[in-house]
Order: structure tokens, then sequence, then C-alpha cells
């Protein structure tokens, strides 16, 4: 039973890691708090100070990453987010883009000065800067 303990471990904390790094381009400097993040990723701040369009990035429904990102800064669950943005449509307010990687997160974030994305902390390089870290 150990065993399989310590065999499932690095699965269940690769799945949900504990620190998920909030990235922007090297190039802005803006600070973020989760407040303001989750107003992003609602669509309800949509300019940086700037003025420039913000960018905000996704990963795919039902990753354990995102879950966690909804639920540590929109307090919700993608059932429920999902039935939030069916309401924007009619708005006509379209959801954050999504990308299928954290790995393509990072590169669209390096080559996008307006655009913000989410991936786990050990995942960072040089390409980007963290703005802020989700515990």
């Amino acid at each position: 039973m150990l065993l399989l303990l310590q065999l499932l471990g690095p699965v269940v904390a690769a799945e949900a890691p504990a620190r998920i790094a909030i990235i922007v381009h090297p190039s802005r400097h803006s600070e973020l708090s989760a407040e303001i993040l989750g107003q992003i990723y609602l669509r309800r701040k949509r300019f940086w100070e700037d003025g420039a369009p913000i960018v905000p990035l996704n990963l795919a429904a039902g990753t354990p990453l995102r879950e966690t990102f909804s639920r540590r800064v929109l307090g919700q669950r993608e059932e429920r987010l999902a039935d939030y943005w069916n309401r924007q449509y009619f708005y006509g307010i379209l959801p954050p883009s999504t990308l299928a990687s954290t790995a393509a997160i990072v590169r669209y974030v390096a080559s996008d000065p307006n655009a913000l994305g989410y991936v786990p902390a050990e995942e960072v390089d040089a390409s980007v800067r963290v703005v802020l870290n989700l515990e």
C-alpha cells in the first residue's frame, strides 16, 4: 500500500499544483491582486492601464489546473462558469481564449505583451514575468 501511495503521490501533485503562477510578458509591469485577476477572467476588466486590451488565456475545460484556478480565483466550479458564459454570449462577451497546454500558454505570453496566463509555478522561465502567485 505504501508503495502505491508513493507512486501516486507525484501524479496527484502534478494534477493540482500547490502554487500557480500568473504570468505576463516581461515588458508588462502591472501588478495584480486575486480580485482584479478574477475580474479579468470574467471579462469585467478588459484593458491594461495603458489602454491595451488584456488577452487572458485559459486551459481546456476539465483540466485539473483550470479547475483549481477557477476555484481559487473565481470561487466557482466549471459547471457554474459554463452557465455564466452562456449568459455573457447574449451580450457579445466572449470567454478567455483556450490553449492546449501550459507550455503553449508560456510561449503565447512570451510573444504577446497584452497576454496573461496561469501555469504551475515550476514551469515559469525567463521568457515571462510572474505578477502573482496563488497558493
